[in-house]
């Protein structure tokens, strides 16, 4: 291989390892919630809910747009003949 392929190769490697273990330490760009509803939903709306609740400055108004979007997910289905699936709701035992 030539010097120039091998300082490419070198340069890519060290890269690839001080991103890994960034990535790694930061939970919020790891750990996703999954949206109820969310296929009935577009992309845009998935990713306006997601804005909304990051913007939510207590775990109490996240738990209220979260329950506020369930609730209007759980229309939209209804008017489609659907059900949502909420897996947190169902880890907690609420039906």
């Amino acid at each position: 291989m030539n010097t120039r392929k091998l300082t490419f190769l070198y340069l890519a490697a060290l890269l690839a390892a001080a991103t890994v273990p960034a990535m790694a330490a930061d939970p919020a760009r790891v750990q996703r919630e999954i949206i109820p509803g969310s296929e009935l939903m577009t992309s845009q709306e998935r990713e306006q809910y997601r804005l909304r609740l990051r913007g939510a400055s207590t775990p109490e108004e996240r738990e209220r747009l979260r329950a506020a979007h369930v609730k209007a997910m759980e229309e939209r289905a209804r008017l489609q003949g659907l059900k949502v699936s909420d897996p947190s709701r169902e880890r907690k035992g609420v039906k």
